[in-house]
């Protein structure tokens, strides 16, 4: 059983404790909506400082210097405190339409000694290349099993997981072309499926119902971001469905009022209420279906900018947990053993 890293298969029961969705590199500036405000435009043309911080923690994309990773000592310096505290694999599911790059990636992977997965697929609408609507689902599907198959972006670092294939608050037709070749991608390679869906909507029934009608493994698919705006009886419903929910939001705790609704439209649960989702989802018996990671994708999410930085979940999540009833078995199945399963390609 194995997983394809950016530096080349391993064993599934190797990858040790896991980040299943981060972002090493990524630069989501033209999906941020253009502000008319004298004051707005000035503020947006900042660089992230302490001085905007506060700004920054009601609305994380008011600065757009916030919505780009792209330093590469900074990197290094945030992935090296994610193995000191006893990481082992990083999942990292920037889409080449928002600034992936195998090659820094397999460079880090190698100096750090960390294994890197790599993603492969479309995000969202708004970023989309401009000829998407003359690409077929076969066309798309063709891409996706040439970049796990030989490589990307004109090299040949292959891709280990399908996504974040990218949906919207309504699904928008190229993102359901993307969907369904994704899910043929799928039920061929045997690869996890990670999709993005929209913060604060219940996409995640008709994700699933185009995946598995188009062939794809229920068990195999992971719908992200559910701990944002927590429905439990949503979460659940998911679940029952045989996928994986993703906590994926730890360190991020922002309240975009009515002021400052764009990408936002609302707050963001705290850390302390999704560690007791996640319990109460154990108690209902869902221990095997959970996925938790920080999604970090701006840089106030960072250690050198502020804050709790890649190995936020293993320093500091870990603990609450704790406290609140989660064994240490649990969270190992949880970290671990979850991870593996969604990621394994099911081949020798």
């Amino acid at each position: 059983m194995s997983v394809m890293t950016v530096t080349g298969k391993v064993r599934s029961d190797s990858l040790g404790w896991v980040l299943p969705h981060e972002h090493a590199f990524i630069d989501l500036r033209r999906l941020v909506p253009a502000v008319s405000e004298i004051s707005r435009k000035r503020l947006a043309q900042e660089q992230v400082s302490l001085a905007n911080f506060g700004k920054l923690m009601r609305n994380p994309y008011a600065v757009l210097d916030n919505a780009v990773i792209d330093d590469e000592k900074v990197v290094r310096d945030e992935l090296l405190k994610f193995k000191k505290a006893g990481g082992t694999t990083f999942v990292d599911l920037t889409l080449r339409d928002i600034g992936r790059d195998p090659a820094l990636l397999a460079g880090l992977s190698r100096e750090l000694d960390i294994k890197i997965v790599a993603g492969c697929g479309y995000y969202i609408n708004k970023s989309h290349p401009g000829d998407m609507d003359r690409k077929t689902v076969e066309d798309i599907a063709d891409e996706l099993l040439n970049e796990i198959r030989h490589g990307m972006d004109g090299t040949d670092i292959k891709a280990g997981v399908i996504g974040e294939i990218g949906t919207s608050e309504i699904i928008y037709p190229n993102e359901k072309k993307t969907l369904i070749a994704s899910a043929i991608v799928q039920k061929e390679t045997g690869l996890g499926l990670h999709v993005h869906t929209d913060l604060y909507a219940t996409n995640g029934y008709e994700v699933i119902s185009i995946l598995t009608e188009h062939g794809a493994a229920a068990e195999k698919i992971c719908i992200n971001h559910i701990d944002v705006d927590l429905k439990m009886d949503y979460i659940k419903d998911l679940l029952h469905l045989g996928a994986y929910v993703e906590f994926d939001n730890f360190g991020k705790e922002f309240y975009a009022d009515r002021r400052d609704r764009s990408v936002l439209r609302g707050p963001f649960c705290r850390d302390i209420e999704r560690v007791k989702a996640i319990k109460q989802l154990i108690d209902w018996g869902f221990l095997s279906k959970i996925l938790l990671s920080n999604d970090v994708c701006l840089k106030t999410c960072l250690h050198s900018y502020g804050g709790w930085g890649y190995d936020h979940v293993l320093t500091n999540i870990i603990p609450m947990m704790k406290d609140e009833g989660i064994t240490a078995e649990q969270i190992q199945t949880i970290m671990c053993s979850n991870p593996a399963e969604f990621l394994d390609d099911g081949k020798d």
